[in-house]
């Protein structure tokens, strides 16, 4: 009987409580820096350049791993998602279990006609073009980087990447992607030189800003709104932009230098 209760009570301590409707992560799952991605296909790729990387949760399309820094730092990982909405869900929930610092490693399309494809983008601030971040704050409210990371994230990756290659200023956070050209605003943000757009940094921003949290993003280039960007494929065997040398390139090195940046700043 004695051995019969023993399991009974190791079972019911072992079981995960304050599970998260979306991301399905409980207690202990989430750590005080989180790495974000809107493609969860990323989000191993992420974990495998630390160390002692696992998965934590998989549901209804959002990933979530642990993994390690060199320097030991426990880091969640999470895929959110294409836009703000469903980064929304992924950092609230990811914030309730004890996130303090979240750093978005994405993609953008450059604007800049000199930002191209392979090039990197460390957002200073973003254009609030999106409406989820009026949960939090009304849209005179600004979407600015938290001053550390976007310093620890702009050095580190110039440890990577030669300096024509990296690039910093003001991103465009749109909720469109096939923009109609009678609403596009692509001519406007290009003469106030507008580095690049994207799709979730300013609700980030937002978000962290309102919460007491930190927040900063890191951008790989994968085109140009002004000449060559994804699109199309003729069939499934061309090759996307996604495989394109440069863009592999410069994800690799800003998740690497998003790393060194926590090192940089947590270890002792």
């Amino acid at each position: 009987m004695k051995k019969e209760a023993d399991r009974i009570h190791y079972s019911v301590a072992d079981v995960k409580r304050r599970i998260q409707p979306h991301l399905r992560v409980g207690e202990g799952d989430v750590e005080r820096v989180t790495l974000i991605a809107g493609n969860p296909d990323r989000v191993p790729k992420i974990a495998a350049e630390m160390k002692d990387a696992e998965e934590v949760a998989r549901y209804r399309g959002f990933v979530t791993y642990r993994a390690y820094t060199p320097g030991g730092i426990p880091v969640t990982i999470s895929g959110t998602g294409i836009g703000t909405p469903s980064t929304h869900i992924c950092i609230e929930e990811l914030a309730t279990l004890g996130a303090e610092v979240i750093i978005r490693i994405g993609s953008c399309g450059g604007i800049d006609p000199e930002v191209v494809t392979g090039d990197v983008v460390v957002p200073t601030g973003c254009i609030r073009d999106e409406r989820t971040g009026l949960n939090y704050a009304p849209m005179e409210y600004p979407a600015v980087a938290s001053p550390r990371w976007f310093q620890a994230l702009r050095r580190e990756i110039g440890q990577l990447l030669p300096p024509d290659r990296i690039h910093t200023g003001v991103c465009w956070t749109s909720d469109v992607y096939y923009a109609d050209r009678i609403v596009d605003q692509l001519e406007i943000w290009t003469r106030a030189r507008v580095k690049c757009v994207e799709m979730e940094s300013s609700l980030v921003y937002v978000f962290a800003s309102t919460h007491g949290l930190e927040a900063a993003s890191i951008l790989s280039c994968d085109g140009n709104l002004h000449g060559a960007q994804k699109g199309e494929q003729e069939d499934e065997a061309e090759e996307s932009g996604e495989q394109n040398p440069l863009l592999v390139d410069a994800v690799q090195k800003s998740i690497q230098a998003t790393i060194a940046a926590i090192d940089s700043i947590l270890s002792e």
